[in-house]
């Protein structure tokens, strides 16, 4: 996990379209997955972690974060239903 946080700020430093915001729904969402397994995600648990409010502003960084290619992220409908899984950014 220490590993993966290295990496993650120093790609982040350096990537203007990463802002506070992304900063701390990686770091909550490294904080719910231990594992490089794909993680369940529970929209409340993870929001209220990263201390995002605004769900548009939750999905918004998660799709960002899967675009810029700092997660795998797989969506659904149902809030406890989408995925995620840390990419190791080496």
């Amino acid at each position: 996990m220490e590993h993966l946080l290295s990496t993650f700020y120093a790609k982040a430093t350096v990537d203007h379209r990463i802002g506070a915001t992304h900063v701390s729904l990686y770091l909550a969402l490294l904080h719910e997955s231990a594992t490089g397994e794909w993680l369940m995600l529970d929209r409340v648990v993870v929001m209220a972690k990263a201390k995002i409010c605004s769900r548009v502003t939750y999905h918004r960084c998660l799709k960002a974060l899967h675009a810029y290619g700092y997660i795998e992220y797989i969506p659904s409908f149902n809030p406890r239903e989408s995925k995620v899984r840390m990419i190791d950014l080496l």
